[in-house]
């Protein structure tokens, strides 16, 4: 069989219009000013500010796509659940893992705290505790909760708690 021209044309401004809507979809806005953008729009961007690091500009603008969409999904009460994800980062000092944190949470406008992990304690009394450190990541957010809520807490130098030493303590 044949079709027609003109009906060819048709069939192909209704499948760009059903794209291009899914398309703008992808891209609407998760809450307030913050836009979801594509894992190959996230390297672009990381592309920009980060010099070499393929690999984990690659694997960050994925995870950070696929979170982002994980927060998207309306709550429906089927029994489909979608997982949280983690990212841990592991590299010399000096390769630039918090600059590409940094520059993940500048393109995506969400608040930042970084958190040094050396001054970490399980019950808070000599250093800090994650009070502390959610209390920081609010404060970065202009005390807008909202937008907290949607930050990211880096927990850096996280190595250096793990670090082994002579003496077998309890505080490692």
């Amino acid at each position: 069989g044949n079709i027609c021209n003109y009906w060819v044309e048709q069939a192909n401004i209704i499948i760009e219009e059903a794209f291009g809507a899914k398309a703008q979809k992808e891209k609407e806005t998760i809450s307030g000013d913050m836009t979801l953008k594509t894992p190959k729009e996230i390297k672009q961007f990381l592309d920009q500010y980060v010099i070499g690091q393929d690999f984990t500009k690659k694997i960050l603008s994925v995870a950070v796509y696929n979170h982002y969409k994980r927060l998207q999904q309306p709550n429906a009460d089927d029994e489909v659940e979608i997982q949280k994800s983690y990212v841990i980062m592991v590299g010399e000092p000096g390769t630039g893992k918090t600059l590409v944190a940094r520059t993940i949470a500048k393109m995506l406008n969400v608040s930042i705290a970084i958190v040094d992990a050396i001054v970490l304690t399980e019950a808070g009394f000599v250093g800090e505790d994650v009070e502390c450190n959610l209390t920081r990541l609010i404060k970065e957010a202009d005390y807008d909760v909202e937008k907290a809520e949607r930050g990211t807490e880096f927990i850096d130098e996280i190595e250096q708690i793990a670090r082994k030493c002579d003496k077998p303590t309890i505080h490692r």
